[in-house]
């Protein structure tokens, strides 16, 4: 489908686990991208982001549970898994630079969507520096394990980090210089149009939005 499609059912979907208070329909919403996501062959990246989203979960829940009670708290565990779910299968089978495409079809600046997609991008060049340095840093002896012993040491994992961040986009700056970034009249080399199953999928969305809507009074 066209990235402005998948964007737009995100949001939707979005604003429905946002809003949605009942705990058999959140459970419905944060199965369903999941189901999906299997479906794609997606399971093992979908396990790699859940490891990381486990402890975020277990914050939300604990401070949720301690100022407002368990259903509360249980709520807002299963929304934020929805949330995640949703936009893991949004980025897992959208291109960074169809997305900025699309964006700046539905009248984004192009610098905004630019910066968006650039960031997703380099997101894991960054990963790939972070575990370069804590390998190289290891081998001399500088223990970066997680814990209050190792706090003193993470001047030694930051720093070469913000240096290499900085030279990361120094570099880019001069790329974008040297190709002309912000000169007007711009091409794109993809052109993005809305074709039969798009506006098929458009409408069974603002149908879904409908029924929800419905079922709220």
């Amino acid at each position: 489908m066209d990235p402005r499609t998948k964007l737009l059912i995100a949001l939707a979907f979005s604003v429905i686990a946002i809003m949605e208070e009942r705990l058999a329909a959140l459970a419905i919403l944060a199965l369903s991208p999941l189901f999906l996501a299997l479906k794609l062959g997606l399971a093992q990246a979908w396990l790699r982001s859940l490891r990381l989203l486990i402890p975020m979960l277990l914050v939300a829940s604990l401070i949720t549970l301690v100022a407002f009670g368990f259903k509360v708290a249980l709520a807002v565990s299963i929304r934020l898994l929805a949330l995640s779910n949703a936009f893991f299968l949004f980025f897992r089978t959208t291109l960074p630079e169809d997305l900025a495409g699309a964006m700046v079809k539905m009248g984004v600046p192009y610098v905004f969507a630019f910066i968006l997609t650039t960031a997703m991008e380099f997101i894991p060049v960054i990963q790939k520096k972070v575990a370069g340095i804590m390998d190289a840093q290891r081998s001399r002896g500088i223990p970066l394990e997680l814990g209050w012993r190792a706090l003193r040491h993470y001047p030694a994992l930051f720093i070469p980090i913000m240096v290499s961040s900085f030279s990361l986009a120094d570099e880019l700056a001069m790329a974008m210089e040297s190709r002309g970034f912000g000169r007007k009249g711009r091409s794109f080399y993809k052109e993005y149009k809305l074709s039969r199953k798009d506006w098929i999928a458009l409408s069974l969305m603002g149908a879904s939005l409908l029924l929800w809507a419905l079922s709220l009074t």
